[in-house]
């Protein structure tokens, strides 16, 4: 698993000439070996020296992959876009305490740029937990950013405990251990209110034309549910820790969009499950606890005391053999105890 590190970058004005000359020079690449693959009628390996020496040498392959990427993309008549101002290669790049070092081309166009950033100590922690691979630079609003891939290779903890965890709309997370404890996680009506909330700025602005001001209000919330998503996953991580879990179960909702029309279910095709998923599954990487995708078929239907299966209409279960509880509880229950 590959995890990404941002840093950001303190660039004065002839660094960030320099940097944007090195983008420059990297983008027209790109171009000029599309063409050639154009020409030709297909991709094809370049050698080294008939790239660019304003590259780097050890980053040269990335530019000759992301050749073939804009050539592939033109064949399937796709749309390429490049949000990054440009690659590098672990190779062409050192990180140090407070700075990165990038290498800028090669022989006479060598240069060594130093660049100033902050690193505080959760990605410090992150930036030490593997080996570090490929780095991107982005230039966003005149703010240089670096993107740093680090490889975590997965340790398991050595836990025996198992977390069945629910996943919804209302309550954000349910955990189930096998110790007989449930936990809610997550507050379902704050996240919907700022749905609403961000929604119907959104919708206004539409009916002005305020195209600008959509843009940025649509990834205001992306951030602000984001930002709900991360520290729901964390609560949930550092729970399992301190209840020594090995194993997580969630369910695969992989294909619950297909099921339903989107006129009729507004509030689930803004559901972001899969990303609240991707947040614990990553998290629990890192801690050396294995997730587990089930079968999600009845899971809030199924007594797990009986195993009949009922229709609930409500938030609360009830079942003919005296079983009662929260809905959400009972599907975290069934999940944990699925195989």
């Amino acid at each position: 698993m590959y995890i990404c590190v941002k840093l950001q970058l303190k660039a004065n004005i002839e660094v960030e000439n320099e940097l944007k000359q090195y983008e420059r020079h990297f983008k027209e690449e790109i171009n000029r070996i599309t063409e050639i693959f154009r020409q030709r009628g297909h991709s094809f390996e370049l050698r080294y020296k008939e790239i660019s020496n304003h590259i780097s040498y050890n980053s040269k392959h990335l530019v000759l992959a992301q050749a073939k990427q804009k050539y592939a993309a033109e064949v399937k008549k796709e749309k390429y876009s490049a949000p990054f101002s440009s690659v590098w290669s672990n190779s062409s790049y050192q990180l140090k305490e407070h700075s990165v070092v990038l290498e800028l081309g090669l022989y006479r166009h060598r240069n060594m740029l130093e660049l100033p950033c902050y690193i505080n100590e959760q990605q410090r922690k992150r930036l030490q937990s593997g080996p570090h691979t490929n780095m991107k630079l982005i230039c966003h609003r005149g703010k240089w950013s670096a993107l740093i891939y680090v490889q975590i290779i997965f340790k398991p903890n050595g836990e025996k405990a198992t977390m069945g965890i629910d996943i919804g709309l209302k309550v954000p997370a349910v955990a189930a251990l096998d110790s007989g404890e449930i936990r809610f996680f997550g507050n379902g009506r704050q996240i919907r209110f700022q749905q609403r909330k961000y929604q119907s700025h959104i919708e206004a602005m539409l009916r002005h034309h305020q195209k600008k001001k959509i843009y940025h209000f649509q990834h205001k919330l992306h951030h602000v549910l984001s930002d709900f998503d991360h520290k729901t996953a964390k609560q949930i991580i550092d729970y399992a820790i301190e209840k020594h879990v090995g194993v997580i179960k969630m369910e695969n909702l992989m294909s619950i969009n297909k099921k339903y029309e989107k006129s009729k279910s507004k509030s689930l095709h803004h559901w972001s499950y899969r990303r609240l998923q991707d947040y614990i599954e990553y998290k629990a990487f890192i801690a050396g606890i294995r997730v587990v995708y089930i079968n999600p078929y009845n899971t809030s239907r199924t007594c797990p005391q009986c195993g009949k299966i009922n229709h609930p209409k409500d938030r609360f279960y009830c079942c003919i053999c005296g079983f009662r509880g929260h809905r959400d509880a009972v599907a975290a229950m069934n999940i944990l105890h699925a195989l």
